[in-house]
């Protein structure tokens, strides 16, 4: 008699949930499953993920290796990337986040960089097709220039981040109280735009 009770009580809960429109799927597994049909699976060597690894790595993300295998610290790479351009840092791949990597590696793939990382900055659903105008657009030789400009030595204004150019962004961010981690994301980049003449 208990095991009946027992199982009733199962069903009904269940029902209960399911005509509820209650989700008691864990956000985690929503994410997964999101990536894997943006990416295909993530358990194996992947060519989609190695990509990402070389894109990230190439803004100056920590990925140790680009060997098409989602490790901890690309999860922890791409939750960076996704708080520095205004999407839900999940460290999961999602669209917003696929589509602005992807934006980034075609710039790179065509040679329209020639040295220089853009970085686009735009809302993750703005509804308004995500159109960037110039002034959104951050490069590499713009973040240097605004860094002169703020009286922080970011060495030759050349386009590229080296060394001098991270230590330059981390002492603007110490000054001005913000993270202190030598990115430029929305943050840092609405204080040091100031400074462009």
């Amino acid at each position: 008699m208990n095991k009946a009770i027992f199982y009733t009580t199962i069903i009904f809960l269940t029902m209960a949930f399911s005509f509820s429109g209650c989700n008691i799927v864990p956000k985690s597994v929503q994410y997964q499953k999101e990536e894997e049909g943006l990416l295909g699976s993530t358990d194996i060597v992947n060519p989609v993920v190695e990509e990402i690894q070389v894109v990230l790595a190439g803004l100056g993300y920590e990925v140790p290796s680009k060997d098409g295998r989602m490790g901890q610290k690309t999860r922890s790479a791409i939750k960076e990337f996704q708080g520095s351009i205004g999407v839900r840092a999940t460290g999961y791949i999602d669209k917003a986040t696929l589509m602005q990597i992807d934006d980034i590696r075609r710039a790179n793939d065509e040679g329209k960089l020639k040295g220089n990382y853009k970085i686009r900055v735009r809302k993750a659903y703005s509804g308004e097709g995500n159109i960037l105008k110039p002034e959104t657009m951050v490069t590499t030789r713009r973040i240097q220039t605004a860094l002169k400009n703020a009286g922080f030595d970011p060495g030759t204004i050349d386009g590229k981040m080296g060394p001098r150019t991270e230590q330059a962004i981390k002492e603007f961010q110490r000054t001005k109280g913000l993270k202190i981690d030598g990115k430029v994301g929305p943050q840092t980049w609405a204080k040091l735009s100031k400074y462009l003449i």
